[in-house]
């Protein structure tokens, strides 16, 4: 029989914005507070946290870059688990049952999400920035939104699929990544690295290029033909050096105008740029003449699609992708302020911080 659930859970609350952004996220009000275990209504699971990681996206709330619809707010968007409760109506879903939980809930009635673009979808809540999010013990969830989880994959692993390696996959998919191709990563961190594994999964060679020299070492150690300093003024021009004319495709994931601008510097005459980094600045690009002559794309990748999120759960099934070196930090739900300011530091070089229980 299923055990008793407690009557209370702790949870990663965000209570004010960062009232200096600059002074990163010690100067928001983020609390391990004790809250009521959420019973599941109708059409409602609940799904007992065994994983949630900690994303630039939780960063970006707390530092108020990011709008959250309300305060006080539980952030976490990246979470795996178990079914713990079940409402009614909630189909074939047991107690006991693996999960992933998704990190945006779409209408599912819209045009977009019945053409298969529920990532574009209106009407979508964030886990963590609309609604309440999964860094907690316990979630409530719509029973139509989770993915089950087969038996042998971790739950860690699966937990960090919902965006960390979701967003690059759907990215390089929008950025049409194939066999044979010479393809730029621009920001190696959780998102850049990831794109990385994929993109040489997909039989491409791979250049990375970042600031951090902990983070071009890693890229060499997971296999880019290439790195390049960022730092450097003619990094465009290097690359394209390197590669005899330029590379076919780019993926940028910082989320600033200057490397969107070197994603279309890297690129050969009909290379396409793809930009998933989110910021505020402005887009800014090569002169109009240079770039129609040229024949080059930009193209924009949010986030990604629930038929994505179940190709890398099948991916990860088969054993075609391996996550055992994505997870840099393991820590306790008392330590999620932590994990926000190395996040923001990039202290001992985060790859994905994941909070366990």
């Amino acid at each position: 029989m299923p055990q008793p659930l407690p009557d209370t859970m702790r949870a990663a609350r965000l209570h004010a914005t960062a009232s200096d952004p600059e002074r990163g996220p010690s100067a928001a009000d983020v609390r391990i507070d004790e809250l009521a275990v959420p019973e599941p209504g109708p059409g409602e699971v609940l799904v007992a946290v065994a994983a949630c990681g900690v994303c630039a996206s939780d960063l970006h709330v707390a530092l108020g870059i990011t709008p959250a619809a309300t305060l006080p707010l539980t952030l976490g968007h990246e979470a795996a688990g178990t079914i713990a409760a079940v409402g009614d109506d909630v189909g074939d879903w047991q107690v006991g049952d693996r999960v992933l939980v998704p990190a945006g809930r779409s209408c599912g009635t819209c045009a977009l999400c019945r053409t298969g673009r529920d990532n574009l979808c209106q009407e979508v809540a964030v886990l963590g920035v609309d609604v309440d999010g999964a860094q907690a013990g316990w979630v409530r969830v719509p029973a139509r939104l989770p993915l089950p989880v087969p038996g042998h994959v971790d739950l860690v692993e699966a937990a960090i699929l919902a965006d960390a390696v979701a967003t690059p996959y759907h990215a390089l998919k929008r950025g049409g990544i194939g066999d044979g191709m010479v393809a730029v990563v621009i920001g190696l961190g959780g998102l850049g690295m990831h794109a990385l594994q994929l993109a040489r999964l997909a039989g491409a060679e791979v250049i990375g290029i970042d600031v951090d020299e902990v983070a071009l070492q890693r890229a060499r150690e997971w296999g880019a033909v290439e790195v390049v300093d960022a730092s450097r003024p003619d990094a465009g021009a290097h690359v394209r050096s390197l590669t005899g004319g330029g590379a076919d495709v780019s993926f940028e994931f910082v989320g600033s105008a200057d490397t969107a601008a070197l994603a279309s510097s890297v690129l050969a005459p009909g290379g396409r740029a793809t930009l998933a980094g989110i910021g505020r600045d402005r887009l800014a690009g090569p002169p109009l003449g240079l770039f129609v002559s040229r024949e080059q794309e930009v193209v924009g990748s949010f986030g990604a699609t629930t038929s994505d999120v179940n190709e890398l759960l099948d991916l990860l099934d088969a054993g075609r992708l391996d996550l055992s070196r994505s997870i840099s930090h393991r820590l306790d739900i008392d330590d999620f302020p932590t994990a926000l300011e190395m996040l923001h530091t990039r202290h001992d070089h985060p790859l994905r911080i994941v909070i366990t229980h």
